[in-house]
């Protein structure tokens, strides 16, 4: 993977991550960001699952970098 496509795939991923902190800033000042809205629940195994891409390129970035072997 060349820097360009890093810094495509990790602003994608950041783009997503953003859109799911406003809608739970939505929920929650309207006070339905919890565990018993699904959108909500969807929203928290999205996170996650963009959060763990989100480190497998970094360490695949850093690892091309010969920084984290």
């Amino acid at each position: 993977m060349d820097f360009e496509k890093y810094n495509r795939l990790i602003a994608a991923i950041n783009d997503q991550l953003e859109t799911i902190a406003d809608m739970t800033q939505a929920q929650a000042l309207t006070g339905c960001a919890n565990e018993d809205n699904p959108l909500f629940k969807a929203a928290m195994r999205e996170h996650k699952r963009l959060t763990d891409a989100a480190a497998k390129l970094n360490d695949q970035a850093l690892r091309a970098l010969g920084i984290n072997q």
